[in-house]
């Protein structure tokens, strides 16, 4: 029976509990579906292994693939090359799903008309659910902009065949090779509707050897900014839309990673030329932040300003319980969707909902 929906699974490691993944998908899925495993830098026989009894299993496809590169944009971009079914999806080798998941997002893009199911994500061991995009409330089609959806980096859910193209990773980049395709997805595709609580995807706890979480240098991080400059989809959207992924993305993986990682002068430099990049000489995307995080932007683009101050400007952002955290410069802009006044009330909106998918059944 041909498969209506087709399963991309990226292995780079045979720890990997792809058995579980094959269950979840192969056993309670009413839908035809097949699963196109790609062995990357390792041996297909060794993936068929940890697969146990789903390996020989018709509607399972391994495919060796030797390139290299610590990267998941090969294997992934390897397993839309072979989609024939008229939806797709990817799963990785960690994580599962939900007992009819496929066919709840199949259902939910007919009866809507959608070329785009977005599911909840839920680490099942911890019970808690992961609250991107930060969308408005009881909406189940969903708009790029007013949902906020370039928040949501991960582009785990359903997609029309049509839409393979856009979903395809950036070649060459040690990590946020996603980023890029997640904005084609939500700013390309016709119409985006959110999936069911039940119908979530399940994120796998404990897997210290993702690729895109190794120790790797601070511009490496980045280096995905002046390949999203250079794209021709960037270019194509409007400017409302380009200024609310910028703002992410300043937001998020610029000051956000600098949170996480520390600050160094290697973090300094990588941080300056990336925002030179997003924001060129247009400040307007600027203008719904923060003042504090204003203050760091300006920070970072400056010759004259110590790490020391720098560091003390990414500690001050970390505590959101002050005015210049919840202001932004002009104070016209402070009841904007991105400013953080509203951006802070609907994460916390979606950190309730995401708490409800992950108790759903």
């Amino acid at each position: 029976m041909t498969a209506q929906v087709d399963v991309i699974v990226p292995v780079h490691s045979q720890t990997r509990p792809i058995a579980r993944l094959a269950e979840s998908v192969l056993m309670h899925t009413r839908l035809p579906v097949r699963i196109i495993v790609v062995a990357h830098n390792i041996d297909a026989s060794l993936v068929a292994s940890s697969l146990r009894e789903f390996a020989s299993d018709p509607r399972v496809e391994i495919v060796e693939l030797r390139d290299g590169i610590p990267s998941p944009a090969g294997p992934l971009n390897a397993g839309l090359d072979r989609v024939t079914a008229p939806w797709f999806t990817k799963i990785d080798s960690d994580d599962h799903l939900r007992p009819g998941a496929i066919d709840g997002w199949v259902e939910r893009a007919v009866s809507t008309g959608a070329d785009a199911v977005i599911p909840p994500m839920v680490l099942p061991a911890s019970g808690v659910g992961f609250p991107t995009p930060p969308r408005r409330p009881f909406r189940r089609r969903l708009d790029p902009v007013r949902d906020r959806l370039s928040y949501r980096t991960s582009t785990m859910g359903l997609f029309d065949a049509e839409l393979r193209d856009l979903a395809r990773p950036i070649a060459g980049l040690e990590t946020g090779e996603d980023i890029l395709p997640s904005i084609r997805l939500w700013f390309g595709a016709r119409r985006i509707v959110a999936a069911r609580e039940r119908d979530a995807y399940l994120v796998g706890e404990g897997a210290e050897d993702r690729v895109t979480e190794s120790g790797r240098p601070f511009a490496a991080e980045l280096a995905f900014a002046q390949v999203i400059g250079d794209d021709a989809a960037w270019n194509r959207m409007s400017r409302e839309a380009r200024d609310a992924v910028t703002r992410k993305l300043i937001r998020v993986h610029v000051l956000g990673a600098l949170g996480r990682r520390g600050v160094t002068a290697e973090a300094i430099a990588a941080s300056g030329r990336a925002l030179e990049v997003l924001i060129g000489t247009d400040p307007s995307p600027l203008k719904p932040l923060s003042r504090l995080d204003n203050e760091l932007i300006a920070a970072l683009r400056s010759s004259d300003v110590t790490q020391s101050e720098i560091g003390a400007l990414v500690e001050r952002r970390r505590r959101y319980a002050q005015p210049a955290a919840l202001l932004t410069p002009a104070l016209r802009h402070v009841a904007h969707r991105d400013g953080p006044v509203r951006f802070l009330a609907a994460s916390l909106l979606a950190q309730r909902r995401a708490g409800r998918a992950a108790l759903a059944t």
